[in-house]
């Protein structure tokens, strides 16, 4: 899906619209936080997750990724 905007100046800022369909797939709305990750030449635009989810979410993933070495510290 390609959807184009134009850039908008708004006091010392420029701004660009995000169209309700896009925000209702993001799961947000005003008051939200939104991240820019640049990757090469694109930039990807997703919801800043909640802190405490983050953290749940990275610890997941780090006892998946090593849990064979952590499994076998506690048998030592």
């Amino acid at each position: 899906m390609i959807i184009r905007r134009k850039l908008r100046k708004t006091g010392n800022s420029t701004v660009v619209s995000i169209p309700k369909d896009i925000l209702e797939k993001l799961n947000a709305g005003e008051g939200d936080n939104l991240e820019f990750v640049i990757e090469d030449e694109a930039v990807v635009i997703r919801k800043e997750e909640d802190s405490q989810k983050d953290i749940l979410t990275l610890s997941n993933e780090m006892f998946e990724k090593y849990d064979k070495t952590m499994r076998h510290l506690v048998e030592r």
